[in-house]
């Protein structure tokens, strides 16, 4: 009997929840902190990065990012270490962000701003919103300060265990790189290609921030399982034979086994995270039409996260040299993900978003392209 991969047992909820959770409590007593977020630090690309957040009318603030080095209000309190109150925005915020615009659109009138370290690395913001002017008075703050800490351990906590997991895989993954000659720089073109097209269909499939950041994190994980696959099979030149194949194949139980074993061995259990990543290696060769691997699921059986990660494997393969093969010319990978498309065996939304954020595409081909 098939077991469905998106139907996999948690036993601990999203951080998102658990904001949500904590919002709940805080609402009880002051009720017009409307709102409370995360935005997460990217510092290898110095971005901000909406991550999780939990608001009174459900309408939250997704798919944002902003420089920091654009946001020198912001720089001030990480240089300080301190927090900032600000009791009137529109007297205040004089700037003209997206960020500013949204808050001002959703008619918030005061902020509590926290920084988050671990350790002296700074990696977050924790932000308390309110509809109310004047809203954050001392005794508020101090209320609020216990739940900042609280909220600020539950995502260092998330922080830490993400961390483990990558870095638990990340020998395997650099000799996955060192042994799959084919790869050069494939597994960070997956990464990007998989955040754009999950940014692209966040609306329609309901990915949160936090989702999508996980996938983009655990994309360039999807083919661990290659390091159990003998080299005179995965560094073949010419085509497999059937047995060979068959061989080839076993990577995807082999990724999946790893995961499991890992998780176990971290003692995470099936948390939001490892599940995003174990439905990534589990998945990723899954076809809508039942014609993949290993268990020959349909369309609505696979989770999104893998059809994401199928397609930008596809793309990649197609648009970029391999010892076998020249690459395939725009247009023609372009009528191949359309053919696949048609046939039923990629999702139809998520290839839209891949080929109509042409100049994004192409500009992650260009940037991560292989050494010539």
């Amino acid at each position: 009997m098939q077991t469905q991969m998106n139907e996999l047992p948690m036993t601990r909820q999203d951080l998102s929840q658990r904001l949500a959770n904590l919002h709940e409590i805080i609402r009880g007593r002051y009720d017009f902190i409307d709102r409370i977020s995360i935005a997460i630090y990217d510092a290898k690309n110095d971005l901000l990065k909406t991550f999780v957040g939990s608001t009174s009318d459900g309408i939250p603030l997704q798919g944002y990012e902003a420089h920091l080095a654009d946001v020198p209000s912001l720089q001030a309190l990480i240089h300080s270490r301190k927090s900032r109150i600000v009791q009137d925005m529109d007297a205040v915020f004089n700037s003209h962000s997206d960020h500013t615009g949204w808050l001002r659109s959703q008619n918030y009138l005061s902020s509590y701003t926290i920084p988050i370290f671990q350790g002296n690395l700074f990696v977050a913001f924790l932000f308390f919103d309110s509809k109310k002017a004047d809203a954050f008075q001392q005794e508020t703050v101090h209320f609020l300060d216990v739940f900042a800490d609280l909220a600020a351990h539950l995502y260092l906590i998330e922080l830490a265990a993400v961390k483990s997991l990558i870095n638990t895989v990340h020998l395997a993954t650099d000799f996955a790189r060192i042994r799959d000659l084919e790869t050069g720089n494939h597994l960070d073109r997956m990464a990007k290609y998989s955040r754009l097209i999950a940014r692209g269909v966040a609306e329609q499939y309901q990915l949160s921030d936090e989702f999508i950041e996980y996938l983009h994190l655990f994309a360039p994980l999807h083919d661990i399982g290659k390091v159990g696959i003998p080299d005179k099979v995965l560094l073949k030149a010419g085509k497999l034979g059937t047995a060979e194949w068959e061989i080839m194949q076993r990577h995807v139980q082999l990724g999946t086994m790893m995961i499991d074993q890992m998780v176990n061995d971290l003692g995470l259990d099936l948390d939001n995270a490892s599940a995003i990543m174990r439905n990534i290696v589990a998945g990723h060769h899954e076809r809508g039409d039942g014609s993949g691997y290993p268990q020959g699921l349909k369309l609505e059986q696979i989770p999104i996260e893998a059809r994401i990660v199928a397609i930008a494997d596809v793309y990649d393969a197609l648009s970029t040299a391999r010892p076998y093969k020249t690459a395939w010319t725009e247009e023609d990978v372009i009528a191949e993900l359309q053919k696949e498309v048609a046939a039923g065996r990629l999702d139809a939304i998520c290839v839209a978003a891949l080929l109509n954020a042409t100049e994004e595409r192409l500009a992650i081909q260009a940037r991560f392209a292989d050494p010539v």
